[in-house]
């Protein structure tokens, strides 16, 4: 009985605490700052739900980390705490992502106007019925992208945005949007084949389109398919001011049901995660030693907050392995920040901010060579390199030391950039997988003559078959620049053999400390 109280006592009830309090606070964050005063200038994605997820870690591994401690979980590898962990973000992530929905939608009354000319004024309002419009169909203004999604970009979707000016304004758009998806795996010639008949499909269908049975408008707020609208409007005028632009999504179900059952999913979903939560913390039995410690205020054994901060320390045991590591995520937060699609960016996004292609390198833009080693295409993307790249300078910080280390990472980039360049035609080349790939290339080297030791040999060869070597296999299926990887590999093998022949001795002393 004593355990039963002293586990929801310590455990379930902060975590029940913590939940209403986070779940509140973003959510009136969001109302106020986003929707009442909109002076957050984040996609509806970002505060949708790649925020709402993120931020309940912070409350888990601030104050909940040390109160899972105490119950017996620690699970094979030691993983179960981090499940505990995981399914409390999850019970916190989820009502709060359901809410968005609801907040969005439910704070917006439907506007009725007898004209398009009076939605400038309602700058704030979402949600018109308007009473008389025209449009002009054979003005309409297109615009044509794609993104790539899913694991090792194995899916390619082809977005066609259309918008058609209502008469009588200047700044009010209506919006058509068509979408096809396939697989990125299909041969160039069957992409070719593939975009041209999803034109000349949306293009029927756009011909017979009816914009008089809708039944209520949607003004886009800032997204990506507002992006993609807008840039059908740059293209017929460049100088155009898009802040000024409106755009209206037609809607065909009804006003009064939009919102589902949205508000009661919030609740249910909350009240999912709780009772899991509640069975996960009973289970287990009471470690007495973590307890004592938890009661006594004493700093945890195992601080996986402490570990990773530490890790990610510049001037630490770790400096260049932290200092790329932050060079890669502060500049994939700046990408996400300023707009960019956090899970598909488009090449035009990419080569944007800095993406590397044949014809701005040799029209003088080198830049690139350099820039693009360190922009990523989506969450996933970075993720996947972040790995890689600690894998690689585990094996190598100690033998190099962090300049060199840093230096080589950065050469091995640029040589990576330039066999993109030579080898692609007209495509956008980013991610920092080339200068990872000269790491591994160093390693390779390193192995091939010894500098490691017998035992760390055989771990190296293992982590080049499994991350060098399937990656490579998987880059002949497409969707991935293998022209960046073999360049960079090379690269970073020749240095290594300098580096050997220069002074091995040293090397091999260095690789065992």
């Amino acid at each position: 009985m004593n355990n039963l109280r002293t586990k929801l006592q310590e455990v379930y009830f902060p975590f029940l605490i913590i939940s209403i309090i986070t779940v509140f606070s973003y959510n009136l964050f969001r109302w106020f700052f986003d929707i009442r005063l909109s002076i957050i200038p984040l996609k509806e994605n970002l505060l949708n739900f790649w925020i709402p997820f993120a931020i309940p870690w912070i409350p888990v591994l601030i104050w909940l980390c040390k109160r899972i401690r105490i119950l017996n979980i620690r699970g094979k590898n030691d993983n179960g705490y981090f499940l505990y962990q995981f399914a409390m973000v999850a019970a916190i992530a989820a009502p709060i992502i359901i809410s968005q929905n609801y907040i969005e939608k439910s704070s917006f009354e439907l506007n009725k106007v007898s004209s398009v000319t009076e939605i400038k004024e309602l700058k704030n309002e979402k949600y018109f019925k308007i009473g008389s419009f025209e449009i002009n169909q054979k003005q309409s203004l297109p615009y044509v992208t794609a993104r790539t999604s899913g694991k090792n970009n194995q899916s390619l979707t082809y977005y066609l945005y259309l918008t058609c000016p209502f008469q009588n304004t200047s700044s009010v758009w209506y919006g058509v949007k068509y979408q096809k998806k396939l697989s990125n795996r299909l041969s160039e010639e069957q992409k070719e084949s593939e975009y041209k008949k999803f034109l000349d499909q949306s293009e029927k269908d756009f011909a017979n389109y009816n914009f008089y049975e809708d039944s209520y408008f949607e003004k886009l707020r800032y997204s990506d398919d507002h992006d993609g609208f807008l840039e059908a409007l740059k293209n017929s005028a460049p100088n155009f001011k898009g802040k000024d632009q409106i755009i209206l999504i037609p809607k065909k179900d009804v006003f009064k049901n939009r919102l589902g059952n949205s508000f009661s999913w919030i609740f249910k979903s909350f009240s999912i995660g709780a009772f899991i939560l509640l069975i996960m913390i009973l289970i287990p039995k009471i470690n007495m030693e973590e307890y004592n410690h938890f009661k006594e205020n004493k700093p945890l054994k195992e601080d996986d907050l402490k570990d990773f901060i530490q890790f990610l320390n510049p001037i630490g045991q770790h400096k260049a392995t932290a200092i790329l590591l932050l060079l890669n995520i502060t500049v994939f937060l700046i990408m996400i920040f300023s707009g960019i699609n956090i899970i598909a960016p488009t090449s035009k996004e990419l080569l944007d901010i800095g993406g590397n292609r044949r014809f701005e390198v040799l029209n003088g833009a080198y830049w690139r060579l350099f820039t693009s080693i360190f922009i990523h295409g989506g969450i996933m993307h970075i993720v996947m390199n972040l790995f890689g790249l600690w894998f690689g300078t585990i094996f190598l910080e100690n033998v190099l030391k962090p300049i060199k280390l840093i230096l080589i990472y950065i050469i091995c980039g640029l040589i990576a950039s330039l066999a993109s360049v030579f080898w692609h035609e007209n495509i956008v080349s980013v991610g920092a997988s080339g200068a990872i790939f000269g790491l591994y290339g160093l390693v390779l080297a390193f192995t091939v003559f010894n500098i490691y030791s017998k035992n760390t040999r055989g771990i190296t060869w293992i982590l080049l078959v499994l991350y060098a070597g399937v990656s490579l296999v998987l880059g002949f299926f497409g969707g991935i620049d293998n022209a960046a990887h073999i360049g960079g590999l090379i690269a970073g093998f020749i240095i290594g053999i300098l580096l050997i022949v220069i002074n091995k001795e040293k090397l091999k002393k260095n690789a065992l400390q």
